[in-house]
């Protein structure tokens, strides 16, 4: 079984391409992909989009015979474990999927009441957001700002730092969100956010 660097270096040598001919024709630099080869690095589902279309060869192509890995589980115990969840005055992430996982992270994310001024902001990728309790307000840049409640769901696409805020004053929003691998959590001064990694 083979790692998805290894089965992309494996696909240019069959193909005949040097890294420099991949970089021109996939429109991606040299050292970017001389890293994933390498798994140095994640890679977006739209790079994974141009090397497959460079290569000529379906998406589902690439991962085949790809090394399989173990199920990475959090019971319902251990979230309601996290006690301090609730009385947290800083937005929260918590890690619902491994930390090295390539393509995308899981997290469960909680912003606190709109009176504690919190907010997170979204950099360089693609998120899926499900709102699980509260109500959330999303204002992508130059554009209208949207309100997502209880069972609602977006998908987004941010480059520029997509905000996402509370709109209750009085309860915390809590939301499952599945993001690329490649996107950013920054607080409201542009600091990292900091994953919390469930105890498994």
């Amino acid at each position: 079984m083979a790692t998805l660097g290894q089965k992309l270096r494996e696909l240019r040598h069959q193909k005949g391409y040097k890294l420099n001919e991949v970089a021109k024709g996939a429109d991606l630099s040299i050292s970017f992909i001389s890293l994933i080869e390498r798994d140095k690095a994640s890679i977006s589902v739209e790079n994974l989009h141009k090397l497959a279309n460079f290569y000529n060869v379906r998406l589902f192509q690439i991962f085949q015979d790809i090394e399989e890995e173990d199920a990475y589980i959090v019971r319902n115990n251990q979230m309601k474990e996290l006690g301090a969840f609730g009385t947290l005055t800083n937005s929260t992430l918590f890690l619902l999927s491994p930390e090295d996982n390539l393509s995308f992270r899981a997290i469960l994310a909680r912003i606190p009441p709109a009176s504690q001024n919190e907010e997170i902001r979204l950099q360089k990728g693609e998120t899926f957001i499900l709102v699980k309790e509260g109500q959330l307000e999303i204002i992508i840049p130059n554009k209208k700002s949207f309100s997502l409640s209880e069972g609602d769901s977006a998908h987004l696409t941010s480059f520029k730092g997509t905000l996402l805020r509370n709109a209750s004053d009085t309860q915390p929003v809590m939301m499952l969100i599945v993001a690329s691998a490649t996107t950013q959590h920054v607080n409201k001064q542009g600091d990292t956010l900091n994953y919390h990694e469930i105890t498994q």
